[in-house]
């Protein structure tokens, strides 16, 4: 049971997560089935509430019916929000990298974490601390298959990210000042770095 499924009933929290937490992708009826395990009929149903509720958009390509999650509404950044910290990504993300020996910092910058990801956005990821690609890696490489996207980590030591901070390192700078979502670490104790 993941976390979803605690607030809300089991199907509406595996719509929830495969809509909202991916807010980029459109899916239909047919891959909402497989990739939630439920039965087209409970899917329909679901889909009419939050339809009704304006959470969702549809969109006909022929005689297929795709839906996604509705950007526009009030309540998206929330329950994107929740999919994303309960089910989505960065919940997997922070589940495969939290044992990692040797991260003192990490975090997703670029589209996924400006919300502007779209279904071909790979995912970037900044890790500051001892931890080099080799023990990454084998860490990352499952969790980008699972998620079908590619997982593009750089590892640097705390020493060489300041030291590139203070020499304005065009990578490092940009980074730093753009919007990031935390697995480990925050914001402040990126700034102690400096």
């Amino acid at each position: 049971m993941n976390s979803l499924e605690q607030i809300f009933p089991k199907a509406r929290a595996e719509l929830l997560r495969l809509l909202f937490a991916d807010s980029g992708q459109s899916l239909h009826l047919r891959d909402l089935a497989r990739l939630s395990h439920l039965a087209v009929g409970t899917i329909q149903r679901e889909i009419a509430n939050m339809r009704e509720a304006g959470l969702v958009l549809e969109k006909r390509d022929g005689n297929r019916l795709y839906f996604r999650a509705n950007p526009e509404h009030p309540l998206y950044p929330e329950l994107h929000s929740i999919a994303l910290k309960t089910t989505g990504w960065l919940a997997q993300l922070t589940e495969a990298l939290r044992p990692v020996e040797g991260i003192d910092l990490a975090f997703v910058y670029g589209s996924f974490a400006s919300d502007t990801a779209t279904a071909q956005s790979d995912i970037d990821l900044l890790v500051i601390g001892s931890v080099g690609l080799r023990q990454l890696a084998p860490r990352l490489r499952p969790l980008s298959a699972t998620l079908g996207r590619e997982i593009n980590p750089n590892a640097i030591s705390p020493q060489s990210y300041a030291e590139k901070l203070r020499a304005r390192d065009a990578y490092i700078t940009d980074v730093t000042t753009k919007p990031k979502r935390w697995i480990i670490g925050s914001d402040d104790e990126l700034a102690k770095l400096a």
